[in-house]
């Protein structure tokens, strides 16, 4: 079993999605930005091989314009050795990557110029998978696409689209049910028919549900995947507190994940989560399951001005789970509740002047009359985002590679 997630890290901040806009396309641009998306794919595996994650999922992005006509570079033979190289690291050490091509990608359209784009984009997948020389136990992932006013003839409609794809994009694809439209028995259905596997994702069954419990949903799911497609594969994530029905939590929460877990674990499905703090919910995922106390240490160091920051309670809780009995389920509910505590002026401002102490060295005169004229005007995020630039300004690793700045820059604070 192993369990991953998608596209980018967090920390350490490495991407694979830098793009242009398509009036700036020019020959050199897309090379330089294709050679650093693959520098940043290999470091992102590098650093997931050091966290025990063996499952990733690649940004459709790796390519800039990878599916469109305006793109007719042939990228594949340019970086004929980083690619060569990536995926030999993947095959040797074990690893499970996906891709999968977005909203706009509708393989079941009535319009034939939308259909004829979405081949495109599913073929550019393809090909990319198939130029790091990897079987076809690395899938690319699609949903059906639009209900269009007639749900069956939709459906239909895939099917017969399906066909038109290359027999390698054809061994590659894997649907998925959505929240919406197409439920688990809408893609066991068309999987029966196209005898391609299925992923079945948690979280949508649970908003577009069918009348099956999860067991048998895990049972038939599993079945639709031969030997040559790898492991089943499930996607789980939670829906966000703070958002519309249908929007990913911001982490995975503790209780949810074990309960989720010990329902599904004698399936052994490889997981791919689907949550907006990306590899830190892997880690803390697989600290869950393993119980590695070396790994609980580590991760504490990283939380530790984050929950400083919420309650000092909670800090001096956590900080004596780590010194006594190592509890790797308890400490991370105390995470989770820090993680869902509102702002409080006192202890973010204390955590500032705590954090201030590894720059009050390094920093400027002018810098340390900025970090405390925004202090003492109690402009705390403004002094907060101060801290994070100076920390990058004089590669304070300690506090870039921490989970302090995190959660405020998913939200937009900084």
């Amino acid at each position: 079993m192993k369990i991953g997630y998608a596209c980018i890290s967090l920390v350490p901040d490495i991407s694979t999605t830098r793009k242009m806009v398509i009036k700036n396309f020019s020959f050199d641009r897309f090379l330089e930005l294709t050679r650093l998306n693959l520098e940043d794919l290999l470091k992102i595996l590098e650093y997931n091989l050091k966290k025990n994650i063996y499952l990733f999922r690649i940004s459709s992005e790796i390519i800039p314009f990878g599916s469109h006509d305006i793109n007719k570079i042939p990228w594949q033979r340019i970086f004929v050795h980083e690619l060569t190289h990536i995926g030999s690291f993947i095959k040797m050490n074990n690893i499970r990557v996906s891709m999968h091509p977005g909203q706009f990608t509708v393989l079941n359209s009535p319009k034939e110029e939308i259909v004829k784009r979405a081949i495109a984009d599913i073929e550019y997948h393809t090909e990319f998978l198939n130029s790091l020389n990897l079987d076809y136990s690395h899938k690319i992932i699609v949903h059906l696409g639009g209900r269009y006013d007639d749900k069956k003839a939709s459906i239909n409609r895939f099917i017969r689209n399906f066909k038109l794809l290359s027999e390698s994009a054809k061994k590659r694809l894997v649907i998925e049910n959505d929240e919406r439209i197409f439920n688990f028995d809408d893609v066991l259905y068309v999987s029966e028919r196209l005898d391609i596997p299925v992923v079945f994702d948690y979280f949508h069954n649970i908003i577009n549900p069918v009348d099956k419990d999860l067991r048998e949903i895990l049972s038939l799911a599993k079945k639709t995947w031969k030997k040559e497609d790898g492991n089943f594969k499930i996607h789980y994530s939670e829906q966000s507190p703070f958002k519309r029905t249908g929007s990913h939590s911001e982490f995975v929460e503790t209780s949810k994940f074990l309960e989720f877990y010990n329902q599904i674990k004698e399936f052994e499905p490889d997981i791919m989560l689907e949550t907006k703090d990306k590899n830190i919910s892997a880690i803390k995922c697989i600290t869950l399951i393993s119980k590695d106390k070396d790994s609980l240490y580590q991760e504490w160091a990283k939380y530790k001005y984050l929950v400083m920051e919420k309650d000092y309670r909670l800090y001096k809780e956590c900080r004596d789970i780590i010194n006594t009995s190592y509890n790797v389920e308890d400490f991370f509910k105390k995470i989770d509740k820090a993680l869902l505590l509102s702002f409080n002026e006192s202890n973010f401002h204390n955590t500032l002047m705590h954090v201030w102490g590894y720059l009050k060295e390094k920093a400027s005169e002018k810098e340390k009359n900025r970090f405390f004229d925004l202090i003492n005007s109690k402009q705390m995020y403004n002094a907060k985002k101060f801290i994070y630039n100076l920390s990058k300004k004089y590669k304070i690793k300690y506090l870039i590679d921490s989970y302090y700045f995190v959660y405020d820059k998913l939200k937009g604070e900084l």
